[in-house]
């Protein structure tokens, strides 16, 4: 038997990265973890103390998901568009009667804490209105498409992630059981 071939010789190769790491300066690697960690220390405190540098790293963050994201999708078939949530004819005010009175007969610590927000309601009955408004061509409204129409129509500029909530509970407040259930 060569020693090429050998099972007792294999298994004591070292990878590429054990071997730089069993190699390298132990004061370089200690020197690198404290820039590290500086730099970490020094960008949190900028952000807490600069909003729009901190917006700016939201940002890029955001736009490096977003191609992350269509990298992931190059070859996959489209998504077909999701159809919207099926809501009944109301006006913003009885939409807003319909969710406190649902609110009223649920026993749920979410609901006692959104009963309490006058403001979150008139949000949700807005939200209602909007979603029912922008999905009359039969596709689901985007996010962005409610933020534009909260900042237009309401004047109220929205986080993405505030956006999404509303939208959500828009759905789910219009499922089987729910204040704003079409059927």
């Amino acid at each position: 038997m060569t020693a090429e071939n050998d099972p007792d010789t294999d298994s004591l190769r070292l990878t590429a990265e054990e071997l730089a790491f069993l190699l390298s300066d132990p004061q370089s690697h200690a020197d690198r973890e404290e820039r590290n960690a500086r730099s970490n220390r020094a960008r949190t405190e900028r952000r807490r103390s600069d909003p729009a540098y901190a917006e700016r790293l939201r940002n890029d963050d955001r736009l490096r998901q977003r191609r992350h994201r269509a990298k992931a999708a190059i070859g996959r078939p489209e998504r077909e568009p999701e159809s919207p949530v099926p809501l009944p004819a109301l006006t913003a005010a009885d939409a807003l009667r319909r969710l406190e009175a649902h609110l009223e007969a649920a026993a749920t610590p979410q609901a006692a804490q959104l009963r309490r927000r006058a403001d979150a309601l008139q949000r949700y009955a807005a939200a209602f209105e909007l979603y029912r408004a922008l999905s009359d061509r039969g596709e689901r409204p985007t996010r962005s498409a409610l933020a534009a129409a909260f900042a237009t129509r309401l004047g109220l500029s929205l986080t993405p992630s505030q956006i999404q909530k509303l939208r959500d509970h828009v759905e789910g407040f219009a499922r089987p059981g729910g204040p704003w259930h079409a059927g």
